[in-house]
């Protein structure tokens, strides 16, 4: 594509308010600018003269500095693509008081590149030996977008604090690169703060991005009753053909319900094969009881599970095998409701567990402490003394 040509599109798409195709254009990763490097670039000067006379303020310098970073990606020099790209965005943030609510696609093609370009330009830093600075520098760059946004004070019809979402979405996803989880506590209290329409008025991928984050923070914070469904939210709205964003929510929502005792559908592992050899294994020893199994397969999924930052979440949800467990000894005993602490020492050394009766006692007492059993212990007679209603209730509820 000719250079005339592609700032030509540009420039109609302003004219025309026409926010979609002027963000595929300003992709830096796009097909579009893929064409326009594909022709035998003009001099920096010529592309400068070419946009300041056929485009608008302040789109000219914005557009001139997209090119300059599509040039830099040729030349595979990631740290001067995203100093170009930033120019950009900066020229954007200074102007956007003067713009309505139309460009906002565009706004968010800036910011999502400018964070791609930022992991790039550090990875190759890195590679050099020098210290990785540019997703910092992004994550403020994002973070007064985020501002700009969410304080917008024009009429709601032409404001962009509908941008405020998708905005967030961006700058969280940078926070969790920088592994800064802290630093999201701050956007939403600011989000909290501004006068902000009601979040299901908001286009569905924004309301799924937020609740995915807000629920992935909950599930870090261990507020799993929080979390839950904000992840759930998050799943059920995201179309199939979205595989890996689906399984990205499924690594946090399936601990958050096992904790529970509430285990995936036969479905959603089929669908999920990486998961499936990863809960699999886990979900048959909860449902059996088997705490051998829980316990050997922790084990062997342990690395990845602690990659993922899940591993203690799951080893949490043994105690759930564990009650499996217990609720066979009280079947077992013809449903007394005074069991002695050694039938438990028993079930668990049958299951390839060695404990003593001190650390069954602990076992039982973490168990009514949760809700997982009704009942009380007597130290004195090693006796479970349970409630003659319901003493090993649902586990919906006690989270």
């Amino acid at each position: 594509m000719k250079l005339t040509m592609f700032i030509g599109q540009v420039n109609h798409g302003i004219i025309n308010e026409q926010d979609q195709k002027v963000a595929g254009f300003l992709h830096v990763f796009s097909k579009h600018s893929e064409k326009l490097l594909n022709e035998t670039p003009e001099p920096v000067w010529q592309v400068n003269d070419l946009c300041r006379e056929r485009l608008p303020a302040p789109w000219n310098e914005i557009v001139f500095h997209h090119i300059l970073a599509c040039m830099a990606i040729r030349d595979n020099d990631y740290s001067r693509a995203y100093a170009e790209q930033a120019e950009s965005v900066s020229i954007f943030q200074r102007e956007f008081a003067t713009l309505t609510n139309w460009p906002l696609e565009t706004f968010y093609a800036l910011n999502g590149d400018l964070r791609r370009l930022a992991v790039q330009a550090d990875k190759q830093l890195q590679q050099n030996g020098e210290k990785p600075t540019k997703l910092e520098d992004c994550a403020r760059m994002i973070n007064k977008s985020f501002t700009l946004c969410a304080t917008d004070r024009s009429p709601l019809n032409t404001s962009k604090k509908w941008g405020t979402y998708n905005i967030v979405g961006i700058l969280f996803r940078t926070y969790f690169k920088l592994k800064s989880h802290n630093l999201c506590k701050n956007i939403l209290r600011a989000v909290k703060a501004a006068d902000l329409p009601e979040l299901d008025q908001f286009p569905m991928a924004h309301q799924v991005t937020m609740r995915y984050y807000t629920g992935v923070l909950s599930f870090f914070n261990e507020d799993f009753k929080k979390a839950e469904p904000d992840l759930q939210f998050a799943f059920e709205h995201t179309p199939k053909q979205f595989h890996n964003n689906r399984r990205l929510i499924l690594h946090y929502l399936i601990p958050a319900k096992l904790i529970h005792g509430s285990l995936p559908s036969a479905g959603i592992l089929e669908e999920f094969p990486e998961l499936s050899a990863l809960y699999q294994p886990l979900v048959t020893a909860i449902k059996t009881g088997n705490v051998q199994q829980f316990d050997e397969t922790l084990v062997t999924n342990g690395s990845r599970l602690i990659a993922l930052g899940t591993y203690l979440t799951v080893e949490q949800s043994r105690g759930v095998a564990v009650r499996t467990l217990f609720k066979k000894v009280y079947t077992l005993m013809d449903r007394s409701n005074k069991l002695d602490v050694s039938l438990f020492r028993t079930a668990l050394q049958f299951a390839g567990v060695t404990v003593d009766d001190d650390e069954v006692e602990c076992m039982l007492a973490n168990m009514i402490y949760k809700g997982y059993i009704r009942g009380y212990l007597s130290h004195e007679k090693r006796v479970l003394v349970l409630s003659q209603k319901d003493p090993f209730p649902g586990l919906d509820s006690q989270q």
